[in-house]
């Protein structure tokens, strides 16, 4: 009995250290995939990654990510920075609009597609950026 007790105390210890030694690693990995999404995307002063709501795909030549960003400020000032900064990235701006306290922006490029949206709430600000290469119908799948 004493055996299956220590087998068990020594199990449990074993998996908790390998949850916490992986963690660190799939954050390093997420945070260099951001970096090489970002490229030619603003990032607005001050605004911090939410890994936890951020999600991005490569699958050969087509690249899709979901990049939410945490920050403070007003939303107009958002809106401004994210007009004028994409503008000299490059992008072309699609369409715009700006209602109470959200904001959504449709930027295009020769190869890729780019949306933020941008949502206040007591001065903090959610800015979610959805961007993705540009491919053939028949490409997706």
């Amino acid at each position: 009995m004493r055996r299956i007790a220590l087998f068990g105390i020594c199990f449990l210890l074993l998996t908790a250290c390998h949850g916490v030694t992986q963690k660190p690693h799939k954050t390093k990995v997420k945070i260099v995939q951001v970096k090489k999404v970002l490229q030619n995307i603003p990032v607005f002063p001050g605004a911090q990654v939410d890994l936890d709501n951020t999600f991005i795909y490569e699958a050969g030549n087509i690249r899709a990510a979901v990049i939410t960003f945490k920050a403070s400020g007003k939303i107009k000032d958002a809106v401004e920075f994210y007009k004028r900064k994409m503008v000299e990235e490059g992008w072309n701006l699609v369409s715009s609009f700006l209602y109470q306290q959200k904001a959504s922006m449709f930027f295009d490029s020769p190869d890729s597609t780019c949306s933020i949206e941008i949502e206040q709430n007591y001065g903090a600000l959610t800015i979610t950026v959805r961007t993705g290469t540009k491919s053939p119908m028949g490409d997706v799948k």
